[in-house]
């Protein structure tokens, strides 16, 4: 597990605070990770996969708003 680079984020799901860090990686020649964490729960993912993942819920937010007519 790589030591934090820093907070990207903070947010609130489900009245559930939770932080969104960029990490160094795991080991050398390997990607950045990404941390999103509580007191819960903790994610890990590649920096890599977590780009794609995040341009696919602002796509996702961009047309529902589309549809549904909302600005």
């Amino acid at each position: 597990m790589g030591e934090k680079i820093k907070t990207l984020s903070h947010g609130k799901i489900l009245n559930i605070d939770f932080e969104v860090e960029l990490n160094h990686p795991p080991s050398k020649g390997q990607d950045k990770q990404i941390h999103i964490q509580s007191e819960q729960f903790r994610f890990e993912i590649d920096r890599k996969d977590y780009i794609k993942y995040a341009l696919s819920v602002l796509v996702a937010e961009k047309n529902l708003k589309q549809l549904k007519g909302i600005e």
